[in-house]
């Protein structure tokens, strides 16, 4: 027993003998902190905040579509005789693509045209009946004022007038029917012939030789005989998430990422946001046009891609690396000058996630370690716009002070006040 308590007593004696205390001076306060031995310096590389582009974007996921984008179909009911194209092949407006069977069609033209010259015969003999009746007229008039014609015969000669006259406006009338079922006779010849509307590629090519083709809405399944798009005014559908649309506004560049190749970027433009959003699951996302004015080859419709927006851009930003600024619990840092300033700004701040929330010791504080005097120092930062390289710095730390930022290591762990050598190259882990 009394080795035993020898022992202990030995022991204690050296681990009090080793134990130093050491009084860490910061501006405006003093700290104590216990030490058994010296901890050895950690490498880390240091790098001052610099000014430059930081641009804030998001992303969101999106189709390739055409701008113009047609679906062919047949106007009137009618066989295939012949189709002038094929698949990829580009045409221009106008075009013939496809072509039916016109006998129908000619024959019934045959038909109109034959009615609109009877009607047109029957007007100029019917002109000759009205000059006649009014002759007619005219010369029982005459007698009937030297009293050789009765007022019957007056009355009759009247009637004929009349009569003739009504004749030639029902004949004038019947061309002009006969006229229309002509033009609407010739325009279905024409519709034998089925032509582009767009200049364009054709596209889901889906008409054979032989088939019988029927007029539709393009809802009615069959009816659709090709799909004719412009391969020059393309546009991206990206579908944002609701927390980032009230950031996206017309006018806004992006950078339009393919599937087929995600290192080549294409730019394009928002054009257009819709006002309402669509329900997927548990989120909801707005349709968003990205217009491409110079669409490359590359960009064909129906491709997925993914888009990233430019919601903001500051030129000159005082920022760091996005990695250099970590989170520390509150309790966890030193009553230092720069935290005193950093929770009196909070105290100042109004109500809700700047309210008393910021006071409990649990809660973390975004902070950047600066290098002084062989030390690291946690500092407290406000910050601004951030991208996916740096972060806009508005407070905590000035130009010119050395930033830890790297590894990410020693990033992790570092406390305030742990000693630390710079060196130039990163630390090899």
């Amino acid at each position: 027993m009394l080795r035993f308590i020898t022992w202990f007593g030995l022991v204690g004696s050296i681990a009090a003998a080793v134990t130093v205390a050491k009084l860490h001076q910061d501006p405006g306060s003093i700290v104590v902190d216990w030490r058994v031995v010296d901890e050895p310096p950690i490498d880390v590389r240091v790098e001052p905040p610099s000014r430059g582009r930081i641009v804030r974007k998001i992303t969101a996921p999106g189709v390739v579509e055409a701008v113009e984008e047609v679906n062919i179909g047949s106007q009137i009911l009618g066989r295939v005789v012949s189709v002038e194209v094929k698949e990829g092949d580009a045409v221009k407006a106008g075009d013939v693509l496809v072509k039916l069977d016109d006998t129908d069609a000619n024959a019934r033209l045959l038909s109109a045209q034959a009615r609109f010259e009877r009607h047109r015969s029957a007007i100029d003999r019917a002109e000759d009946d009205l000059a006649k009746a009014a002759r007619d007229e005219a010369q029982h008039g005459r007698l009937a004022e030297r009293g050789f014609s009765t007022p019957t015969e007056l009355a009759d000669a009247r009637t004929n007038f009349h009569k003739a006259e009504a004749a030639l406006q029902m004949s004038r009338r019947e061309l002009l029917e006969s006229e229309a079922l002509r033009t609407i006779s010739l325009e279905e010849v024409k519709r034998t012939e089925i032509r582009s509307p767009i200049d364009g590629v054709v596209t889901d090519l889906s008409v054979r030789v032989g088939e019988v083709v029927i007029a539709g809405t393009i809802n009615l399944p069959g009816t659709v005989l090709m799909t004719i798009t412009d391969p020059g005014r393309m546009r991206v559908v990206a579908d944002v998430e609701e927390s980032d649309i009230p950031l996206v506004q017309p006018g806004q560049a992006s950078l339009i990422y393919l599937q087929a190749d995600a290192r080549t970027a294409v730019e394009g433009v928002v054009e257009k946001v819709t006002a309402k959003g669509r329900k997927s699951g548990e989120s909801v996302g707005f349709e968003t046009r990205i217009r491409v004015d110079r669409p490359p080859p590359s960009l064909r419709a129906g491709m997925s891609a993914t888009v990233e927006i430019e919601v903001r851009r500051i030129e000159d930003a005082l920022g760091v690396p996005t990695h250099a600024v970590v989170h520390r619990r509150r309790k966890d840092l030193p009553a230092s000058a720069a935290v005193r300033a950093w929770a009196e700004r909070e105290s100042r701040s109004p109500g809700g996630v700047n309210g008393g929330a910021r006071a409990s010791g649990s809660r973390y504080v975004k902070v950047a370690f600066v290098v002084q005097g062989g030390m690291a120092r946690a500092r407290p930062v406000e910050l601004g716009l951030t991208d996916e390289h740096r972060v806009e710095i508005l407070s905590g730390v000035e130009a010119g002070e050395e930033v830890v930022v790297a590894p990410f290591r020693a990033l992790d762990q570092l406390t305030d006040g742990q000693p630390v050598r710079v060196v130039d190259e990163e630390p090899s882990p």
